[in-house]
């Protein structure tokens, strides 16, 4: 069990309530700002469980969770009642406070004992805005992986023929008309015709989110300085400003590239220090929007150009990419903090 004593530490009504969130149930603890606790028990992952639960809370307690399942729910539920919400890093949780004997009730006690003494990792907590356009964000993202999945299905039929179409985006016009004269048995032909079918459908839907996109933000400032960047247009600006939300809750712009997962890994023993590759943490489609965009911005600017050529000589293509994405995200974060629109000599 993880102890913290503070010596010295006055007496307050301060309450601090840890909630451990699963799929039918949350477990919580509740303890005093000494550390003893005051209760413990579990409600149903329902409405009617939330608001019974929080019928037993105060101004006095503050609350704290990690970002699993239904959590902003059970937030929205319950934050009229306390005096203050939080929501934990999971991993950065770990690290701190491992434990051999996990268990529901020691999860929730050390977030409540973590909260009390001054020593959470928190994560932001979005706002109404910045959810509802997530989520239309992250359909896109499921919609686009899934398109690259059909797409790869068609490619992997036709090479299981022994045939390769000499085309980039194989369902393109040219590519179905190429497909149309091929000679294949005629179940392959059936299952290319049903892929085909799927990628119209997901194309089409990915236009419907895009349209949705485009109109909530079409008036934010923040994603038109974006858009002044070479390569991020309505979509993509819109992309990067709903899983970036307020940048200042980034302490630094490395903060905001370790966010998107585009920063190496690290392991030192001693004096020896080594550098993987990218630790794929944090935001997915932030991470796809940027190293889709690095390509079309070094067409523009000549800095990141250089940049992109001098790794490319060292390293490779997808290294030399990941590299310009990681300098965007630099960029953005200053872009933001300042509000100022992107130019080319500074990039």
């Amino acid at each position: 069990m993880i102890r913290f004593n503070l010596k010295g530490a006055t007496m307050s009504k301060k309450r601090y309530l840890g909630i451990d969130v699963h799929k039918r149930q949350c477990v919580y603890t509740e303890i005093d700002s000494t550390g003893k606790i005051l209760r413990q028990g579990s409600f149903s992952n329902t409405f009617m469980g939330i608001s019974d639960f929080a019928s037993t809370l105060s101004p006095h307690v503050q609350l704290v969770m990690e970002p699993v399942l239904n959590y902003l729910w059970i937030l929205d539920q319950v934050e009229p009642y306390v005096g203050s919400v939080h929501v934990a890093v999971p991993f950065k949780v770990r690290v701190i406070a491992e434990s051999k004997s996990k268990t529901d009730k020691y999860d929730s006690r050390m977030l409540a004992e973590l909260l009390r003494v001054n020593f959470l990792p928190e994560s932001w907590i979005p706002t109404g805005e910045i959810r509802q356009l997530r989520e239309l964000i992250h359909q896109r993202y499921h919609l686009i992986k899934q398109r690259v999945m059909n797409k790869n299905r068609i490619r992997h039929l036709l090479l299981n023929q022994g045939i390769s179409i000499p085309v980039k985006d194989i369902s393109s016009p040219k590519a179905r008309q190429l497909m149309v004269g091929l000679y294949v048995p005629p179940v392959t032909r059936q299952v290319l015709e049903t892929c085909l079918e799927i990628v119209n459908h997901l194309e089409s839907q990915i236009k419907k989110i895009d349209q949705q996109i485009q109109q909530r933000v079409k008036d934010n400032e923040l994603v038109s300085l974006l858009r002044t960047i070479p390569g991020i247009a309505e979509v993509r600006s819109a992309v990067i400003y709903g899983e970036i939300g307020d940048v200042t809750r980034f302490s630094s712009a490395k903060a905001l590239a370790s966010f998107s997962g585009l920063t190496p890994t690290v392991r030192s023993s001693g004096e020896t220090v080594r550098r993987g590759g990218i630790t794929h943490r944090g935001s997915k489609p932030l991470r796809h929007a940027l190293v889709e965009a690095a390509m079309d911005v070094i067409k523009r600017s000549s800095s990141l150009r250089r940049m992109y050529y001098r790794i490319l000589y060292r390293k490779d293509k997808a290294t030399a990419r990941v590299a310009v994405a990681r300098k965007l995200a630099v960029i953005i974060y200053h872009m933001l903090l300042r509000k100022e629109a992107f130019r080319l000599e500074r990039a």
